[in-house]
C-alpha cells in the first residue's frame, strides 16, 4: 500500500506521488483498521479492577464490587456468589491472581473463554458457589451473559444485566 503512516495507531495512507491501487489499499487499510480497533477492546465496556478475592478468579467469573484501592485508584472486586453478592458488576476478561489487576467486562462482547459446558443462546446466571450456570438459581437471580458460542477456548459471552432480574425477566416472558 502507500507509503505515510498515521502517528497515532501507526495506519498506512496513500502519499501524492504512491501509485494508485484502489482495490488493494482499501483492502489493506481496512485490514490493519481490523487490527488495531480489535487491540483497543472496543467490542465492550471495561473497568479496570483489583482481585481482592484471597484467591485467584477465573476468565469469564462473575464479580461484583468491594471496595476501592486508593493507593491504585481501583475498583476491587470479589467472586460473586447469587445469594450474597448483588449487584453484578460484570464479568473477568481474563483470569486475574489475588491483589492483581484485571479487567472486568461490564457489557458487550467478551471473547476467548471456556464457554464449552454450554450450548449457544443459553442464558447464564452466577453459579452457587461463584462461576457461570445456566441454570437458574433459587430464588430468580437475573441473568448476567448469553452463551454467543461455546467452545473451550475460543467462546463468546454476550455480557447483559447485572444482577436486577430485568434481562432474565424479558427472556421469560415477564415472568
Amino acid at each position: 500500500m502507500a507509503t505515510g503512516q498515521s502517528s497515532i495507531y501507526n495506519l498506512p495512507y496513500p502519499q501524492v506521488d504512491d501509485s494508485v491501487n484502489v482495490h488493494g489499499d482499501i483492502q489493506s487499510l481496512a485490514t490493519s483498521l481490523d487490527n488495531t480497533l480489535a487491540g483497543l477492546g472496543l467490542s465492550y465496556m471495561k473497568l479496570d479492577v483489583i482481585n481482592t478475592s484471597g484467591a485467584s478468579i477465573a476468565a469469564g467469573s462473575p464479580v461484583f464490587i468491594n471496595g476501592h484501592n486508593s493507593g491504585q485508584d481501583l475498583t476491587t472486586v470479589g467472586k460473586a456468589i447469587p445469594t450474597t453478592t448483588s449487584p453484578i458488576l460484570g464479568l473477568l476478561k481474563s483470569t486475574t491472581a489475588n491483589n492483581a489487576q484485571g479487567i472486568c467486562v461490564v457489557s458487550g462482547v467478551l471473547p476467548d473463554v471456556n464457554t464449552s459446558e454450554f450450548v449457544a443462546g443459553d442464558i447464564l446466571y452466577v453459579k452457587t458457589g461463584g462461576g457461570l450456570t445456566n441454570v437458574r438459581p433459587v430464588g430468580g437471580a437475573g441473568a448476567v451473559a448469553v452463551c454467543a458460542y461455546a467452545d473451550a477456548s475460543n467462546g463468546v459471552l454476550v455480557v447483559t444485566a447485572k444482577g436486577n432480574g430485568t434481562w432474565g425477566a424479558l427472556k421469560n416472558g415477564l415472568s
